[in-house]
């Protein structure tokens, strides 16, 4: 499914791939967007999804990269996940909150 950009998008900078099974230590849940934890992985300080988590580790690969996007952008939708959408643009794969996606293109 089509998306477009309704506002520009910065992001929170470029994340690695984290393996199934590392280990992830869990902080607290997001107030703004419930099932989001924040997390530390391998020493980075991001957010994880409540079900990508079991036991201290991860159940899939992750990748926490949000996409820097700008206004009226088209980008291809892969997954919802509790207010988040993980999208592809260009080859390029990163997460984009739901609420500046419309779908009505």
């Amino acid at each position: 499914m089509k998306l477009k950009i309704t506002v520009d998008h910065k992001g929170e900078g470029a994340f690695p791939l984290f393996k199934q099974g590392s280990k992830i230590h869990l902080g607290k849940e997001c107030d703004r967007y419930p099932n989001w934890f924040s997390c530390e992985i391998a020493g980075y300080t991001t957010y994880v999804p409540r079900h990508f988590v079991a036991q201290g580790k991860l159940l899939c690969d992750y990748n926490p990269t949000e996409l820097a996007v700008k206004k009226d952008e088209i980008v291809n939708l892969i997954e919802l996940c509790y207010g988040w959408a993980i999208v592809e643009r260009d080859k390029d794969v990163g997460w984009l909150p739901c609420d500046i996606l419309i779908s009505n293109i």
